[in-house]
């Protein structure tokens, strides 16, 4: 009986020629069949499932779990056999159970260790704009290097603990170590994890036109898993590290529905009437909307904002589809309204500055000069 369970027709596979070996090889090639077919065919019914999901991790993870199945059937196949046959045997101090719960945590070590290089590989491939084949041994080595061998060494912790070592000095001496590699890669850690979250979080995606709070702003190029690559109006290429953007307080023009808003500001002589002028402004904007599509004639505003030291200012504003297209509107906008203010004779001042120069006390007319020449320059 193992576990509440009594294997079936067991005293007749006993009672075959060769007693024990017979039955133990019997059963253990029984019961291999029968787990890993058992294994398998869970896998094939995941597989099913998971066939139309548009991610390639869970094919992945599927492939992983596979190449794993054939030692987990295994070592559980010998360890019943085992109990079933031979239940008596003792192995340095060791009953069959401890020796299986060790086997087994070995493999589970190897197992999530080979999960974990799978889901990094996946993470790298799915961020990669360029579509050119790499293969996965090529995606940040070193980083998947470093988890596996993490992961690895803390099973093996686990298992020195049930063989019962003292492991006391082991993880202390991985600590330290273990503190050292963290801050060695502190930075490089850093832009890692902030790859991810961004890729969950996707505050942004590619092609998006974002701004950050620094000021420098630009459609989204990249995402990598240590580095975010824009493209500046410029056409120049800024390489901003994962960590401090996903610090940033950051504008994204593309969402959520690919519109953005804009304002200007134009000011106007004190002579002309405010009403006139806001009518202007307003037929140019719809103007240079019906023209390109691009500029929404519906969310157009305009409103008298204050008044200058030399003129009378304007607020107009509109939502334009594409932030990137901002500057060739706004260069139709200014054309529509310089011609409309030339046509209606409306006048844009030139700033205007007034200097007094007082004359110095010390200084006396010369013979002939009025005591109030030269005060007023």
């Amino acid at each position: 009986m193992i576990l509440g369970f009594t294997i079936p027709y067991l005293e007749d596979l006993l009672a075959l020629p060769g007693g024990q070996i017979t039955a133990f090889v019997i059963l253990l090639a029984v019961l291999a069949i029968t787990l890993d077919a058992a294994l398998v065919a869970v896998l094939k019914i995941l597989g099913f499932l998971v066939g139309k999901t548009k991610t390639t991790l869970d094919d992945r993870v599927l492939r992983v779990l596979g190449s794993y199945l054939p030692a987990i059937s295994i070592v559980t196949s010998l360890w019943i056999s085992f109990e079933a046959v031979y239940p008596d045997i003792i192995v340095e101090g060791y009953g069959e159970f401890e020796i299986y719960v060790v086997v087994m945590t070995a493999i589970v070590g190897l197992l999530l260790s080979s999960l974990a290089n799978a889901v990094l590989i996946w993470y790298g491939l799915e961020i990669r704009t360029d579509k050119r084949k790499v293969r996965d041994n090529e995606v940040f080595p070193f980083v998947r290097n470093v988890v596996r061998v993490s992961i690895v060494l803390i099973f093996a912790v686990f298992i020195l603990q049930r063989l019962g070592f003292e492991t006391g000095a082991i993880i202390t001496g991985l600590g330290v170590g273990g503190l050292a590699v963290a801050l060695a890669l502190q930075d490089t850690l850093g832009n890692f994890f902030a790859g991810v979250h961004i890729l969950v979080d996707k505050p942004f995606r590619e092609e998006d036109y974002v701004k950050l709070e620094n000021g420098i702003e630009g459609s989204v190029k990249q995402i990598g898993w240590r580095t975010t690559r824009l493209i500046t109006p410029m056409n120049n290429e800024v390489i901003v590290p994962n960590s401090k953007l996903s610090s940033s307080i950051l504008e994204n023009f593309s969402t959520p529905n690919e519109q953005s808003g804009l304002y200007y500001t134009i000011g106007v002589d004190y002579k002309e009437d405010i009403d006139a002028v806001e009518k202007i402004i307003t037929d140019s904007l719809h103007k240079v909307g019906k023209a390109n599509g691009l500029l929404d004639t519906q969310s157009i505003w305009v409103r008298f904002d204050s008044f200058g030291d030399y003129s009378l200012n304007f607020k107009f504003g509109y939502n334009l589809t594409g932030y990137v297209h901002r500057f060739s509107v706004l260069k139709d906008v200014n054309r529509e309204l310089f011609y409309a203010f030339k046509k209606n004779d409306i006048n844009i001042p030139f700033p205007v500055r007034v200097v007094y120069n007082a004359p110095n006390p010390e200084d006396k007319p010369r013979a002939g000069e009025s005591e109030k020449a030269g005060k007023k320059k």
